[in-house]
């Protein structure tokens, strides 16, 4: 009986072993987790002007829109563009000088933490692992630049371009907020889902529609990474 007694009192206490370390390592991975995603907000601070520069745009093209019912504006939303892209050509530009002191800083980092002995080096790592932060630009200018091509070849009907540009921001906010936060990935399905009654309901009004409610999602975002990388 005492055997018996013994045997159970062992195992309950293995059992609270294994238990602990079981939780010891999940706070661990939700620690890392939750490091990687200050360190990756820290970077995405970086592109929170563009994200104002084009969502300003965006709601002043739908402005331009509804105007233009009563005068020809069409050349104050070329206007509007050519300003927003020349804003963000300055932007990434400072990026790549910021990019240039920041490598600078992590160099020097890394020698004294190599003759300190120290840890310097892993926050340095942490922090550029998304590489160069204009390296972000790149995926969504790319994809810019596929709707444009496919506007200028007729592939995509004018009627239909406002809904795939909507589409795709909402994908985007969507893929980011999986690494940054929920809000972002809600914010992508309530456009995504905006989209998609504007397309199939009321595509006569979505380039006022979805070009407004896209620059606001983008401000919006801009506005939650200001507010996350405080």
């Amino acid at each position: 009986m005492q055997n018996s007694k013994q045997t159970n009192l062992a195992n309950t206490n293995q059992q609270d072993s294994d238990n602990t370390k079981r939780q010891k390592l999940e706070n661990n991975r939700q620690q890392d987790l939750e490091d990687k995603r200050k360190a990756w907000i820290g970077q995405a601070n970086a592109l929170i002007p563009l994200l104002f520069i084009w969502g300003a745009e965006w709601i002043f093209s739908a402005i331009v829109d509804v105007a233009i019912y009563w005068r020809d504006l069409d050349w104050l939303k070329q206007a509007a563009f050519i300003t927003a892209v020349v804003a963000s050509l300055i932007q990434i530009w400072s990026l790549r000088k910021e990019f240039r002191a920041e490598s600078g800083e992590d160099t020097r980092e890394r020698a004294h933490s190599a003759a300190s002995g120290g840890h310097a080096g892993e926050r340095s790592s942490e922090r550029s692992g998304w590489g160069h932060p204009a390296l972000l630009v790149l995926p969504g200018a790319m994809l810019i630049a596929a709707v444009a091509l496919l506007e200028a070849i007729g592939a995509v009907n004018p009627l239909f371009a406002p809904v795939l540009r909507a589409f795709i921001l909402a994908i985007g906010f969507v893929q980011v907020g999986l690494l940054l936060g929920r809000p972002l990935v809600y914010l992508g399905l309530w456009l995504f889902a905006l989209s998609a009654l504007m397309g199939v309901w009321y595509l006569g009004y979505s380039g006022v529609i979805l070009e407004g409610m896209g620059g606001i999602s983008l401000i919006l975002s801009g506005y939650m990474l200001r507010v996350w990388g405080r």
